[in-house]
């Protein structure tokens, strides 16, 4: 079966969760050793234990399973801030910046703990469209953080988004190379403390 050359687009899952994982762990092991490019569906099929034939009635071919990957990583990031979010709002906290820590705190740490796929989706070997579908992903949710601080419009305000978020994908970066949970913290640590240095005071009433 020809694999598909064009975007790759996602396809519904139907079958075991158990086996999704399987096909994704198997497949982040096998691009993050053999790149995009190298790696065949064969590859999957050996490091996953799933048939061949189960991989592409679900996914379609080697772009999508990339393109799961990645969707997967994603979902479980957006939920597991947002699960974060709310427990700390029913805990009392209102304050913004508290809030945006709270959600850079759960991302960094989600990314950690799916490091093999989240350094796949972040190596430059990627499928034809990739890159515009990540971007968009990456903006959609990052705006959803950022829209907790509840910046303004201003010229100002605008430098201090894009401020936030770069130094948060750095802090992304970092994270990723990572070996142990104490590394992870203290990269936290410092993340957080250099975020409240840019952002130290709630924005000014216009």
């Amino acid at each position: 079966m020809k694999e598909t050359k064009s975007r790759p687009r996602a396809r519904g899952w139907t079958s075991s969760p158990g086996t999704k994982d399987r096909v994704l762990d198997g497949a982040a092991e096998v691009f993050g050793e053999r790149g995009f490019t190298e790696a065949t569906i064969a590859d999957i099929v050996d490091a996953s234990g799933v048939s061949q034939g189960s991989i592409y009635h679900h996914f379609g071919g080697k772009a999508e399973v990339f393109l799961a990957i990645w969707d997967d990583l994603m979902a479980q990031i957006e939920a597991g801030v947002s699960a974060a979010l709310d427990n700390a709002r029913k805990a009392g906290v209102t304050d913004r910046r508290e809030l945006f820590e709270v959600s850079t705190r759960v991302n960094l740490e989600l990314l950690w703990e799916n490091q093999a796929r989240a350094k796949v989706v972040a190596m430059g070997d990627t499928p034809p469209g990739f890159d515009a579908i990540r971007r968009g992903r990456s903006r959609k949710g990052s705006g959803h953080d950022i829209a907790i601080l509840e910046l303004g419009s201003s010229r100002r305000e605008k430098l201090l988004r894009d401020y936030l978020l770069a130094m948060r994908a750095e802090s992304a970066r970092v994270v990723l190379g990572c070996r142990t949970r104490a590394d992870l913290d203290e990269v936290i640590d410092y993340s957080l403390e250099y975020l409240r240095r840019l952002n130290p005071t709630q924005r000014e009433p216009d």
